[in-house]
């Protein structure tokens, strides 16, 4: 039988070579020359863009910098004080509630709000990166966790992150220009659109198993049981209550939120539009995510948890989300290169 990893994977390796290939036959001379930071004088990895209004900008930032910060305050008011609604699940073993999960995602919007102010002092450049790495490292930690079952079950989580922060920006402050930018958006797109494919995967993996049936873990209550079968759908029924996990559907549109923002401002980076969008976008993200950890925290239809089911963690599974992640992140920076240079 076929498997759609596999071919899922082949099919990536192949765009990915093909996007390698490409940027063999970009002449990067012809890249503008990037305008100097005001408070520093160095020079930034932004263009002049002609219609672009700095005080909007700027405004922009600082509006998307405290919507992430008060979301966060919450969801760890709610994380800290609330039980919650869900539990992880995977391969039919129980396995943590979401409790961990919630407040990584509170740390995740506090951290972002926190760096995204010095954006408008600093401007985006090598300086700014040093700050902006640590929204990238909530994001690691995220895929990290998720990928244990929603648990810091071991002291790799914590080494593979600490690994990561360094790789990303160490290769950072060691290449020049036009490499350090390019590297350094390359490695945060990629881990923005991982953590997308990872929030729809989440949500297409309960969606399925509730609608097909599952096995509850074997030390599950009989109480937990009944309360599962009081939520699985029934084609008997016609009055049937709303699925639990609908709400799961806020992580991956908040994800995709941020990495459209984030391919926007990517590929047209002469756009003032595409600046403003980038910037915007994290008022939308952390306030779903907000949202998503409230409901959790909040809606309990019964006293027992309700199951998430977390994708395969094999090794294909991350292969496959590795290479397709960076192919996509890839591709749209070519994108992004071909209508700046025109090849």
């Amino acid at each position: 039988m076929i498997d759609p990893l596999k071919v899922g994977t082949f099919f990536f390796l192949i765009l990915l070579g093909g996007v390698l290939f490409s940027f063999t036959t970009a002449n990067l001379s012809k890249i503008p020359t990037p305008v100097n930071a005001t408070l520093t004088g160095f020079p930034t990895w932004r263009f002049y863009i002609k219609d672009l209004d700095i005080q909007t900008w700027d405004l922009m930032i600082v509006f998307s910098s405290i919507l992430p910060i008060v979301s966060g305050v919450f969801m760890l008011i709610w994380s800290s004080k609330y039980e919650t609604l869900n539990a992880f699940i995977m391969n039919n073993e129980k396995t943590s509630s979401t409790t961990l999960f919630n407040k990584l995602l509170a740390g995740y919007a506090i951290a972002t709000g926190l760096v995204t102010p010095p954006l408008a002092l600093l401007d985006l450049g090598k300086i700014f990166t040093s700050i902006a790495v640590i929204h990238n490292y909530f994001e690691a930690i995220i895929l990290l966790v998720l990928h244990e079952g929603g648990r810091i079950s071991n002291h790799r989580i914590i080494l593979y992150s600490i690994i990561y922060i360094l790789i990303a920006q160490g290769v950072t402050n060691l290449l020049k220009w036009p490499y350090a930018a390019f590297w350094f958006k390359f490695q945060g797109l990629s881990l923005d659109i991982a953590v997308l494919i990872q929030f729809i995967r989440i949500y297409l993996k309960t969606q399925r198993d509730y609608q097909e049936g599952y096995s509850l873990p074997q030390h599950t209550s009989d109480d937990e049981r009944e309360s599962e079968e009081h939520d699985r759908p029934n084609d008997n029924n016609n009055n049937k209550n709303e699925p639990h996990f609908r709400h799961l559907l806020l992580l991956p549109i908040s994800a995709l939120f941020h990495v459209l923002g984030n391919w926007v401002n990517s590929v047209f980076l002469l756009e003032a539009l595409a600046l403003y969008l980038f910037s915007y976008s994290y008022s939308f993200v952390y306030t779903l995510l907000g949202y998503y950890v409230y409901i959790d925290t909040h809606l309990k239809p019964n006293k027992q948890k309700k199951y998430i089911f977390l994708p395969d963690p094999s090794k294909s599974s991350v292969i496959f989300l590795i290479i397709s992640s960076i192919t996509l992140s890839g591709l749209s920076l070519r994108l992004g290169l071909f209508l700046l240079i025109g090849s």
